[in-house]
């Protein structure tokens, strides 16, 4: 199988925790030709620990980016950096993974959209939700009918950000902390989740959202709770930044249909759970956690060399960055609502119909 030699920039955690373990079980697609990161001494760190010259190590994208070698770049920079970063890459010709989310606003990704349709590098988006095995399953489940027709689903996310980012969780990074993009955790979690939850059900009509004051500088709500409809289903979806689950079994995801119930309490439990309203034992069907980054990577590799379709395309992802906005326009709008119930329901975000842009490649 035919090597894509690769230039990685943004040496962070999503690099050691998530991306460099994928990599290394892909050795065959990837060859890791440089690395670049605004710290010289981590890049330089990281080569030496995978045994390359120093001359492999980079504080300056626009010089990596001049090595003939290196046909893509896989993208880990801070949200802030995410578009300059790949407007850069794109500007080069180079191949592009791009971690999520692809901006840190919609008219930003809107803007990415308009260069790759101009561009003819293969652009990806690191969305792992929709290459996770519990996630492919429960749309299989769906698709086939299990449960007969979906009408109504919970989507719950409780986490103490606080409490993991001194435990050495993602957000113990400055940038995070105190971000420089709206919407601070609950763009960069929340995109996971509305990506799970479009790539489930398809596109989000409209959406009604209310949130609580904030805790913390990192999420302009401590709380947002939100009322999604979809074309065919309609749900709850809350993310809670500042709690503990303390019972069990967690909320988690639960879709409710006409013949049965899928509940995943979490997605490393490894199992979901489908339960039916007739005579029909209930069942658990088992599934590898954490394959979402390797699957990815093999899709991208795929697309480059053998001109696969790319799961989570550019046009995805900035479906995904705006329904984290509307989120946070819905729970701002209803901030200020007045108490007429008739005029607050006028805060509700409603999506445009059209949702492919012109030209855009699916």
């Amino acid at each position: 199988m035919e090597q894509i030699k690769l230039g990685v920039v943004g040496l962070g955690l999503a690099w050691e925790r998530l991306h460099a373990p994928a990599l290394a079980k892909l050795r065959d697609r990837f060859e890791i030709a440089a690395v670049c990161d605004r710290d010289l001494a981590k890049a330089q760190n990281v080569v030496q620990f995978m045994g390359h010259s120093p001359e492999n190590a980079f504080d300056d994208l626009q010089k990596m980016l001049e090595r003939d070698d290196i046909e893509a770049i896989l993208s880990l920079v801070p949200i802030s950096e995410n578009f300059e970063t790949a407007a850069t890459v794109m500007r080069s010709g180079k191949h592009l993974l791009a971690e999520k989310p692809f901006a840190a606003s919609p008219d930003a990704a809107r803007r990415l959209i308009q260069m790759c349709d101009l561009s003819s590098s293969t652009v990806m988006v690191a969305e792992n939700v929709r290459y996770e095995e519990q996630n492919v399953l429960i749309k299989e489940l769906l698709t086939s009918g299990e449960i007969g027709e979906p009408i109504f689903f919970i989507d719950t996310h409780i986490i103490d950000y606080a409490r993991e980012s001194e435990r050495g969780g993602f957000g113990q990074t400055n940038w995070r902390q105190h971000p420089r993009y709206e919407g601070g955790v609950i763009l960069d979690s929340g995109v996971h989740h509305m990506a799970r939850l479009r790539y489930l059900f398809g596109d989000i009509d409209n959406v009604s959202a209310h949130g609580h004051p904030p805790m913390h500088d990192f999420a302009p709500y401590s709380c947002i709770n939100a009322l999604l409809k979809f074309e065919n289903i309609t749900g709850h979806y809350t993310f809670f930044t500042a709690g503990r689950e303390t019972q069990a079994p967690l909320v988690g995801l639960r879709i409710y249909g006409t013949k049965g119930e899928i509940f995943l309490e979490d997605s490393n439990c490894g199992f979901v759970n489908i339960s039916y309203t007739d005579e029909r034992p209930s069942n658990a069907v088992n599934y590898m956690p954490g394959l979402g980054y390797q699957r990815e990577l093999e899709n991208f590799h795929a697309a480059i060399r053998m001109g696969a379709k790319i799961e989570s395309g550019p046009e995805k992802a900035v479906g995904d960055i705006e329904a984290v906005f509307a989120l946070l326009e819905s729970a701002r709008a209803n901030e200020s609502s007045p108490s007429d119930a008739s005029e607050r329901l006028t805060s509700a975000y409603i999506f445009p119909k059209v949702t492919m842009y012109p030209g855009a490649r699916v």
